[in-house]
């Protein structure tokens, strides 16, 4: 079995991605690095990995989780980014964590995913998985989106907005929560719907439960363009005219070695660290 290592773009961290392959071939274990002349075709096929090593940010992390599809291959990530909220792995050295989770010594996290169909307006589908979210929003024109949605076939809504924003609970801190979605724990795995700047003064955040279906029915009579991306990832859509979003039949398995979701909902949040709650007696 193999271990994959997925750099992100910055030289300095492609160097160091083939230097730790490089160490941990000296350890005995088989690893190589993605090829960066095809970042988008796997270098190795997905039943032959053992380990799934990201070495960037968060975006660095959602391009691994579609390099191998989703595929119930531990990932864990390495932080060599900015934010890396998916990380939450301690400053150690990285063939330490790589061999700890090969071995099995860390806490393993199943992040749910949501599955997307879209329908454009020519009766084209389109299907997705995404592992943080879709976002429905303004397209080139500027022009805010109408739409309505509703849950489990009941409409919920019709509004004017600049888009909508379906997150899993581990994308509730990005685009959601700056959308003014609230903190959703992992180990949730129903979906969040955040719509976006609604031109309303009476609509919230709704937390969905995991067997919710969500159906979003856009205006199509109006030439309004809009555009659709899933994990940042614009997707190529003419004219949709309907998304349906519902939990994710496939879990992706993060390896986590450190800090605890919330403590890092602290640190990137709320300016942490700060110093522990009192243990009750």
């Amino acid at each position: 079995m193999k271990v994959l290592i997925v750099p992100s773009n910055v030289d300095e961290v492609g160097t160091a991605a083939h230097y730790l392959a490089s160490r941990l071939v000296i350890s005995g274990i088989d690893a190589l690095v993605q090829d960066s002349k095809a970042p988008d075709q796997l270098s190795v096929p997905v039943d032959e990995l053992a380990l799934v090593v990201c070495m960037g940010g968060d975006g660095t992390f959602l391009r691994a989780a579609r390099l191998v599809d989703f595929a119930p291959v531990p990932m864990l990530a390495l932080n060599y980014g900015t934010l890396s909220f998916l990380s939450g792995n301690p400053a150690r050295d990285d063939v330490e964590l790589v061999t700890n989770a090969l071995a099995g010594d860390m806490v393993f996290e199943h992040r749910s995913t949501a599955d997307i169909t879209i329908e454009q307006a020519d009766g084209q589908v389109i299907n997705a998985t995404a592992l943080n979210e879709i976002a429905y929003t303004r397209g080139r024109s500027g022009r805010v989106v109408e739409y309505r949605y509703g849950i489990n076939g009941i409409t919920i809504a019709q509004l004017k907005a600049d888009g909508l924003v379906v997150a899993t609970p581990t994308g509730s801190t990005g685009y959601a929560l700056s959308a003014g979605g609230p903190i959703v724990s992992p180990a949730y795995t129903g979906l969040v719907v955040v719509p976006v700047a609604p031109h309303a003064l009476n609509t919230r955040a709704i937390v969905l439960a995991p067997s919710d279906v969500l159906e979003v029915i856009m205006d199509t009579t109006r030439s309004r363009d809009a555009s659709v991306f899933v994990d940042g990832v614009m997707i190529d859509v003419d004219q949709p005219s309907s998304i349906e979003v519902r939990r994710g039949e496939r879990d992706l398995l993060l390896a986590r070695g450190g800090d605890a979701f919330f403590r890092n909902v602290s640190r990137v949040f709320f300016g942490g660290p700060h110093p522990d709650m009192p243990e009750r007696q």
